[in-house]
């Protein structure tokens, strides 16, 4: 048989063509890496939820070239398999959705120098990518009430108009009992009875009163201060209040739930939820990697 230089072509450019990936049979090649990048725009514009960033090097996409292999191979696994059919029925909803021929997203495609097959392929990776954010990633993921709270509070932590609610416990003592004017040494005191539940001779008449459910509203304005300043489980500043001295232990700090809170609330907590999510992805591609042979050459 012969040889064609048609062939000798084809095979000159598979040599060409550098590998920069293997994981387990799948081979990445250069030149995907490339299109993915001089595509990388249409692909923003086509599948956020994947193609987040501004830019991305060549190691980034091959990051997620190798992300969306180990996706699917789990969704597999679990019985989620989005074959051509259900990508296609999911390309038609597209169009009827925007109101769009065939023959107009093809047109919006060439424009953006996609061909049908790239977008057809992106369009899987995109439901597949949301199945595993939804059925594996979510599930790990807890935003707590408290969590919302202090988030709004951050955000908010120069508005004076925020109001909180307490649990304390007010550990106090005569202020003649404390040698010397610095009052530092009883909050030491404090943290180490804490630990160890022993207090020095010299602050044996020291006492304490548990508050629960304490408004802000009825504190005095330098009370107020102090406490505000205090994070959720900890000590306050010592503070002077009637000729006795006062450490407050904060164990409990709720945000008062005001008509502004209750209006982000939700809000707030999605984009918790968001950036937890994005962690607690790392994490687990981190330790599925070890469950794959992947020899990364770029």
């Amino acid at each position: 048989m012969s040889f064609t230089f048609a062939q000798a072509s084809n095979a000159s450019e598979k040599l060409l063509d550098k590998i920069v990936a293997v994981i387990n049979s799948r081979v990445i090649s250069l030149s995907e890496i490339q299109r993915m990048s001089e595509t990388l725009e249409a692909r923003k514009e086509i599948s956020p939820i994947i193609y987040t960033e501004k830019f991305y090097s060549q190691k980034e996409l091959l990051e997620i070239m190798l992300r969306a292999h180990i996706i699917r191979d789990k969704l597999n696994a679990q019985g989620y398999i989005i074959n051509d059919d259900a990508v296609e029925s999911r390309i038609k909803m597209t169009e009827e959705r925007l109101g769009l021929k065939r023959s107009d997203l093809l047109q919006f495609l060439k424009g953006k120098g996609v061909t049908y097959e790239e977008y057809f392929e992106i369009i899987r990776e995109t439901m597949e990518f949301n199945i595993f954010a939804q059925r594996i990633i979510a599930p790990l993921i807890t935003v707590t009430e408290q969590e919302v709270k202090n988030e709004y509070y951050r955000r908010n932590s120069m508005n004076n108009a925020l109001s909180f609610k307490y649990t304390l416990v007010d550990f106090y003592i005569p202020k003649n009992k404390i040698l010397g004017e610095d009052y530092s040494a009883f909050l030491a005191v404090l943290k180490d009875y804490q630990l160890t539940g022993k207090l020095p001779e010299e602050f044996k008449n020291l006492e304490s009163n548990n508050l629960e459910n304490l408004s802000e509203d009825g504190l005095s304005k330098e009370l107020a201060s102090l406490l505000k300043s205090t994070s959720e489980g900890s000590f306050s500043s010592p503070i002077s209040l009637n000729d006795l001295l006062h450490v407050f232990y904060v164990q409990k700090k709720d945000l008062v739930e005001s008509q502004d809170f209750l209006k982000l609330k939700d809000e707030i907590q999605n984009d918790l939820f968001t950036n937890k999510g994005k962690s607690v992805t790392t994490n687990w591609f981190d330790r599925e990697y070890s469950n794959y042979y992947i020899k990364n050459l770029l």
